[in-house]
């Protein structure tokens, strides 16, 4: 037996929500269960059959209202199963680490949040705490924060996302930007024919994707308002690459995806128009293209920015000053998040990121998170909840 946080993150752990898979009713029945055992008021919200969000509120009066956010699903093992040295749905511990399957991203969080919103609860004095616990966040969130914020259930003044703060340390910075994501297709149409006739053909279209690869690599995408927090886009080229058919056969087709990571400042429409400008350049002109941005927020989500002055970013670094020893520098987030969804759908500004893990062992074999952070980031969770909602 381990502390009851590592206990309690043991038992999500083992409890499969993959996305793509399984779904999150399971894991959303046991949450809501759990709350219910220890006097917290819980909802189960299926948005569609098996996906399911769990919102938890205690009310202890008139005062501000806080956001506890985490998502149950967590990626698929996929085909890195061979390389776990552990069983990836169970928490095995090594030393100061826990290892398993949503580890960091996010179940360690998502059982800190529960035993804070616990402990804050027998001695509340005033104020609103509320756990968004949701579903498909790691395939776009459509069932879960979209979904949430559509029907008006993201009710709060602030949220705090408790995705993995660390990318190389443990508790790295206090993330406030969440990146945006634009993806999209570059498809590629020439002439298939005979490959000793290729001369007479026009451009084989593997090639045109090599050079609209080799393009959108050098590819430096405009931030028209930079943000106060220094950031920049990443642009991640041929992503995926198909094309030809055999030997002897000059290729048709060929398809490049690419994702860009983006930042705030950047616009829709000035975007597209440059890469229409860097790919008109970089294809022969005996070949047909198109761009296909990919459907739903996968072919743009915005990024979203809280104000560094904001209230709730001000009790987080309170609290982190007092449970860490130290505040913590603001950054913006490497990957998306919740974030842009309760900001844009819902009106409630988000702290992106700050919760126990690395991002950098997230949606592979072997992910891990820290015991002591898990026991840092419920004292931490806690602690933010006081000084927000009580002003202690």
């Amino acid at each position: 037996m381990g502390p009851p946080v590592l206990d309690l993150t043991a038992e999500l752990v083992a409890i499969d929500s993959q996305n793509p898979g399984v779904g999150e009713k399971r894991l959303a029945g046991f949450v809501a269960g759990y709350a219910r055992e220890r006097g917290l008021p819980a909802k189960v919200i299926e948005t569609a059959p098996g996906r399911c969000n769990v919102l938890i509120t205690i009310d202890a009066g008139d005062g501000p209202h806080l956001a506890l956010s985490g998502h149950l699903d967590t990626k698929p093992i996929g085909d890195a199963y061979g390389e776990w040295r552990t069983p990836p749905l169970e928490l095995v511990v090594d030393g100061d680490l826990a290892y398993g399957l949503g580890a960091s991203d996010m179940k360690g969080a998502v059982a800190a949040m529960l035993r804070a919103a616990e402990s804050w609860s027998r001695t509340a004095r005033r104020g609103r705490l509320s756990l968004i616990l949701t579903a498909d966040e790691e395939a776009g969130s459509d069932h879960g924060a979209k979904a949430l914020s559509r029907a008006g259930l993201v009710e709060a003044d602030a949220i705090v996302i408790g995705e993995p703060s660390g990318v190389r340390d443990p508790w790295e910075a206090l993330y406030v930007i969440s990146r945006g994501i634009c993806c999209f297709e570059v498809v590629i149409r020439g002439r298939q024919g005979h490959s000793g006739l290729s001369e007479r053909l026009p451009t084989s279209a593997t090639v045109a994707a090599a050079r609209a690869t080799t393009a959108l690599a050098g590819f430096r995408p405009a931030v028209a308002r930079p943000s106060s927090i220094p950031c920049e886009p990443t642009v991640n080229p041929a992503v995926r690459v198909s094309g030809g058919v055999f030997y002897g056969v000059h290729p048709g087709d060929a398809t490049v995806a690419t994702d860009i990571r983006l930042v705030p400042g950047m616009d829709r429409d000035r975007l597209d128009g440059d890469l229409r400008d860097l790919l008109t350049a970089a294809l022969p002109a005996d070949v047909d293209w198109t761009i296909r941005y990919a459907e739903g927020s996968l072919g743009w989500m915005d990024p979203s920015e809280i104000a560094a002055d904001h209230p709730v970013v001000a009790a987080a670094q309170a609290a982190c000053a007092d449970v860490l020893g130290r505040e913590l520098p603001l950054g913006a987030y490497p990957g998306g998040t919740d974030a842009t969804h309760f900001t844009d759908i819902g009106g409630v500004p988000a702290i992106t990121a700050l919760g126990p893990g690395w991002l950098s062992v997230a949606h592979g074999p072997n992910e891990c998170v820290g015991v002591s952070q898990l026991a840092q980031a419920e004292a931490l969770y806690e602690r933010l909840a006081r000084v927000y909602l009580e002003g202690t």
